[in-house]
C-alpha cells in the first residue's frame, strides 16, 4: 500500500516547503521509495512546525525517519545535501523500531509520537506510531 499526501502549492501535511525545500524533499523522497526494503518515511524534527516557504528562515535541516524490512544495524544515519539543503535520515529496520519503543528511547519515541506520515508501503506505521506515543507519555510522567 502506498500513501502519499498530496502536494498544495509546495505544502505537504501543512508543512509550507519553499521552491527550493520542496525540490530537495521530493528528490529525496523519490529516491528512498524506490527502495522497495524501505517501508515508511516520516518527517520529524523541527521542520515539521515551521513554514519552510519564509525567505527569512533558517533551518539546520530536514529529518527524515525511514522504516525499513531488512537491515543489519540498529541505525544507520546518514547526513546528505541535495540541492542545498541539509537532511538527517535515519533508518530503522522494523525490529529496531519495536524494540527502540519496548526500551522506551527518548529520542526514538519522541520523534515518532508526532510525525508527518510521508510514505508507506505496508501497514505498519499507524501501529508504531501509536505505540510511540503511548510510550512518550509513559516516560514523560515519570
Amino acid at each position: 500500500m502506498y500513501i502519499v499526501l498530496p502536494k498544495i502549492e509546495y505544502n505537504l501535511g501543512g508543512v509550507k516547503m519553499g521552491k527550493k525545500e520542496q525540490k530537495a524533499f521530493d528528490f529525496v523522497v523519490d529516491k528512498l521509495k524506490s527502495d522497495e526494503n524501505n517501508i515508511s518515511i516520516m518527517l520529524v524534527g523541527s521542520a515539521k512546525y515551521k513554514d519552510l516557504s519564509d525567505e527569512n528562515l533558517s533551518i539546520n535541516d530536514i529529518d527524515l525517519f525511514v522504516i525499513r524490512k531488512n537491515q543489519i544495524s540498529d541505525q544507520i544515519r546518514e547526513f546528505p545535501n541535495y540541492f542545498g539543503v541539509e537532511f538527517d535520515i535515519n533508518y530503522f529496520s522494523i525490529e529496531s523500531a519495536y524494540k527502540y519503543i519496548e526500551k522506551g528511547e527518548k529520542f526514538f519515541v519522541k520523534a515518532i509520537s508526532k510525525p508527518v506520515l510521508v510514505f508507506e508501503r505496508e501497514e505498519i506505521s499507524e501501529d508504531i506510531i501509536e505505540k510511540c506515543k503511548i510510550m512518550y507519555e509513559k516516560i514523560n510522567k515519570n
